[in-house]
Formats: structure tokens, sequence, C-alpha cells
């Protein structure tokens, strides 16, 4: 029987995402990678200095005490009938440091899955891809144009919210490189926020993701790739680019 094992972050939006899947596969493996907070922090400060990471760490105050408040209405009215719960004891589940640490290569060597899935996870090694002839990611932003984090989010600061949406992908070593096998947009409205963005573009891919996973089973995968949008990543918003990005979202909705 094909395999199928994913490679998640602890989150409610990989919970959603395994919890489709689970519906309609049969599920080998779930590894769940543990946060590298103090990882990321260090390359993100090397990266991009640390004027910006502290406005970047300003911002993410302001959200917790701040968006994440008036985004819980529509949070809940997007989330109704959606299971979103951990699926510990549903499917066989493991916890791990790294998803390119020993362990994970051991089960992928073992279980030789058919098709690997992946939602928010760090970068996978060269090592780990080579155990798996498919990972398929699923990203929140249009690629090649709004690779690493909060792609809708940016769409709408760039003044093209045509262009948020969601990218599942097959994985390669870069961020969000891999070639496209499917991409959705998602409607903005003047009711969205920095935190309702991504959870639409997660629902708006979960069937998508049902077909990518089905046609990996199958061999019959087709990727593309997109030459007319630039190629850029993208981090965590400043509160400068947040006012940019409310500014943006007023003149979408004419207020």
């Amino acid at each position: 029987m094909a395999e199928i094992i994913i490679l998640a972050s602890r989150d409610e939006l990989s919970y959603l995402m395994i919890n489709h899947l689970a519906k309609e596969f049969e599920i080998a493996q779930v590894v769940f990678e543990a946060p590298h907070t103090g990882k990321m922090l260090k390359y993100r400060l090397k990266k991009l200095g640390w004027w910006k990471v502290a406005g970047q760490l300003a911002f993410l105050v302001y959200d917790r005490l701040v968006i994440r408040r008036q985004s819980k209405p529509m949070i809940e009215h997007l989330l109704a009938g959606r299971d979103v719960s951990p699926p510990d004891g549903r499917l066989p589940v493991m916890d791990v440091d790294s998803v390119n640490g020993e362990s994970v290569r051991a089960l992928l060597a073992e279980k030789k899955p058919s098709v690997v899935v992946v939602s928010g996870t760090g970068i996978i090694s060269k090592k780990v891809l080579a155990l798996a002839p498919t990972f398929i990611n699923i990203h929140v932003g249009i690629t090649p144009r709004y690779r690493g984090v909060h792609g809708g989010f940016w769409a709408v600061y760039e003044g093209r919210p045509d262009l948020a949406g969601t990218t599942i992908h097959r994985v390669d070593p870069g961020v969000d490189t891999g070639a496209i096998i499917a991409q959705m947009p998602i409607p903005v409205t003047s009711e969205d926020t920095y935190r309702t963005l991504p959870l639409k573009q997660y629902l708006a891919a979960l069937d998508a993701m049902s077909t990518a996973v089905r046609d990996g089973l199958n061999g019959t995968l087709t990727t593309y790739t997109r030459d007319d949008l630039e190629s850029q990543q993208w981090y965590s918003p400043t509160p400068g680019e947040y006012w940019q990005f409310v500014r943006q979202m007023r003149n979408l909705t004419g207020h």
C-alpha cells in the first residue's frame, strides 16, 4: 500500500489540513516539528538586522493583544464545522526536534512513503528530500512573488489583493521555490485581518491538496512555473508595514 506521511508544525492550520486529508487517505504517520524560536531569531538578526527584528517583535505583541481579539468572531465563523483539533490518538503521531533529524530519516527509510505532505516546518534538507519521491507543501502565498511568511498580508500591502492566495508546490531545498502544483486565489474583504487571511488561504487549498496527494499516489502529478512574477522572500511585518496594510485595506474597501 502506498504510504502518506505528514511533516507539520503544531498549530491550528496544520491540524485543519491533517484532519481534512485523514477523511480521504490513510495516514501512515504524522510528525510534528518543535518550534525553533531561538534559531529563527538568530537567523533574522543576521539577515535583517536588529532594528528590523525589534520592529517585528513589537508587531507580534500588538498582534497578540489586539489583532487576535479583533479577528476572533470572523475566525470562529470561518471554522464553523471544521475539525481543528490535534490528531493525537486518532492518527500515529511523533514529535521531533527537527524534520531533518535521524528519527525522521529512519522513519522515511522504513515506510518508503509515496507522498510526504509538509505544513509549517523549517527548510527540509536534501538528505531528507532524497528519501521519498514526492514532497508536497501547502504555502499561504502566491509564489514566486510571495515566498516566506504571510503571503496574503504582503499581497495586500503591495496593493495586489488579486495575488492573495495559496500555492501547493513540490518541495525543494529552497524557501517555497519548488515547482507549482496548484494556486488558489482568495477574496479579500473589509472584514479581513492579518489573522483571517492565512486561514482563508488554507481553507481555499484543502480540496486542491487532496487532489495533489491523490495525483502523487497515482504518479500523475503535474507542475508548472510562473515567469510573470518576480521572486521575493518575505518576513514578519513591523508596525509601520502593518499600518501600510491597513491603509491598503481602506483603499480596497472604500473606507
